[in-house]
């Protein structure tokens, strides 16, 4: 908290601001919403929380002067594919920085943007230490310039009863869409 408030005071801010934290309005989001909200006041943040639909908290998110702070856990964006640029132009690059983009930071680092081209192009497997550490200064950069304050990174554990059939690569992500509850039963119905 005191060195929060060091930087802040450091930013101009030494009596904290006044602003708004857009949230999901479903559960478990504005509960978690009015952690942050708390953990924001003790450094003498002071936001209000608009809990709004899923829909209008990305139109706002979308809009420049929209949305100052969005809670946006809960709003599908996963890796739908293992790669590290799966995150990167959509929410990080400057196209996503635009009216109606995901960039929701709205930070554009063209240097960086210039570098995933790069790192990109790279599609030779045996190069794919070389791809995975430009990635990774990449998002190191990011990390240094903040335009996020990740709260969590999620880590999610599936196990199979020798009970349960259905195909072994199901019971990885079971609610993916479309949603394989389909082909997930039980053997030994009693």
């Amino acid at each position: 908290v005191a060195k929060a408030k060091a930087l802040l005071a450091e930013a101009g801010h030494p009596d904290g601001f006044d602003t708004q934290l857009f949230a999901m309005n479903t559960d478990p989001n504005p509960r978690i919403a009015q952690a942050i909200q708390q953990d924001l006041a003790a450094v003498g943040i002071k936001a209000s929380i608009q809990s709004l639909a899923q829909a209008n908290v990305i139109a706002a998110g979308g809009d420049k002067a929209g949305a100052p702070m969005i809670w946006s856990g809960g709003m599908a964006w996963i890796a739908d594919f293992p790669d590290p640029s799966n995150f990167y132009g959509p929410i990080l690059g400057c196209a996503g920085a635009v009216p109606g983009g995901w960039n929701w930071s709205w930070y554009c680092n063209k240097d960086l943007d210039a570098k995933a081209a790069e790192a990109d192009s790279i599609v030779d497997p045996a190069k794919s230490g070389e791809r995975a550490r430009m990635w990774s200064a990449i998002y190191g950069k990011i990390m240094e310039d903040a335009p996020w304050v990740p709260v969590f990174n999620e880590q999610r554990f599936t196990m199979k009863s020798p009970r349960m059939g259905g195909a072994d690569n199901l019971y990885v992500d079971p609610v993916h869409i479309p949603i394989n509850y389909d082909y997930v039963y039980v053997t030994d119905v009693q």
